[in-house]
């Protein structure tokens, strides 16, 4: 199966703040302009993960944060304590983990040497204007993809200064070089891709930041820092002043094991495998399970054909 974006409109794009970008997809708080937070009925809960925004937040006495639409205040440090203990304890039993770099065995062996996967303690609101664009754009940059996929020699040709500086690269075009020469093709493409978006606070405008056909990671853990928010917001309801309501689901792993298994399908060969390669001393391999996990128990009739090739990148 080639790597082009052919049925991946359907998964949201990440979000970023104009702090810094996100490399997960998010977990938001939905607020309609001028209204409370709630979920929003146009980004069903069982599709992907979303969020309608606030202004920047401002300073207020006491060092306590808001903005005029809303933001989340700066909670007391008794409760950030009590927050922390509970994200903590709760990313443990959840599997909210990656491997520790510090330990020998960390990404070697399944289960030693952990640590909680870096999370926000508290989801960030964006307006939904912004997340309306972004979904706009996510099939027809997948469409864009998927052609440019198909034009070798064009890739050939933008690529070739790229391949002089960047090994991995070349080595993919030089696969790519020997598959047109083979004149391999194939008839059924599966892109999985990741768009990075920025909301820019001098334009107040969505931007771009890059499109990911390889690195679209993170997304069993971000399906589980949207369940941390939830639990920590309905322990805290009252303080925080949101509801568990607020936090819109995320599927992406249920939705990437979808199209992985409907393109095995489509592949229509029995002997068939969803091939999983995974890099030495992987640190995110928690978060590589939660796919091959979500193969198995949505999709039994691919269990036994999903191959782990390990030591190999």
């Amino acid at each position: 199966m080639a790597a082009a974006a052919a049925r991946s409109g359907a998964h949201p794009p990440s979000f970023a703040s104009s702090l810094g970008r996100c490399r997960v997809l998010p977990v938001v708080v939905v607020r309609q302009p001028g209204g409370a937070a709630r979920p929003s009925p146009l980004l069903a809960p069982e599709r992907c993960a979303a969020a309608v925004g606030t202004a920047a937040p401002k300073v207020e006495g006491g060092g306590r944060r808001s903005s005029e639409q809303g933001q989340l205040a700066v909670a007391p440090a008794r409760l950030v304590d009590e927050l922390v203990e509970e994200a903590l304890v709760w990313s443990s039993q959840h599997g909210l983990v990656v491997g520790d770099k510090n330990h020998p065995r960390s990404g070697k062996a399944p289960g030693v040497g952990l640590l909680h996967a870096p999370f926000a303690l508290l989801p960030m609101s964006f307006s939904k204007v912004y997340w309306d664009q972004a979904v706009e754009l996510a099939p027809l940059f997948n469409e864009l993809v998927d052609r440019v996929s198909l034009d070798g020699d064009f890739l050939q040709e933008t690529l070739a200064r790229t391949k002089e500086v960047d090994s991995f690269t070349g080595r993919l075009l030089d696969i790519h070089a020997k598959m047109m020469k083979l004149n391999k093709k194939e008839d059924v493409r599966l892109g999985l891709t990741r768009s990075d978006y920025m909301v820019d606070g001098a334009t107040d405008q969505l931007l771009q930041v890059e499109l990911n056909t390889i690195s679209t990671s993170s997304n069993g853990l971000a399906c589980g820092v949207c369940e941390l928010h939830r639990n920590l917001i309905r322990q805290h309801e009252r303080e925080l002043g949101l509801g568990p309501e607020s936090i819109v689901g995320n599927t992406a792993i249920a939705q990437h094991a979808e199209a992985l298994a409907g393109a095995w399908a489509e592949f229509n060969n029995q002997s068939s495998v969803v091939l999983v390669v995974v890099q030495p001393e992987e640190r995110y391999m928690y978060d590589q399970y939660w796919i091959t996990v979500a193969l198995r128990e949505i999709y039994p009739w691919v269990l036994g054909r999903i191959k782990e090739t390990v030591n190999y990148c």
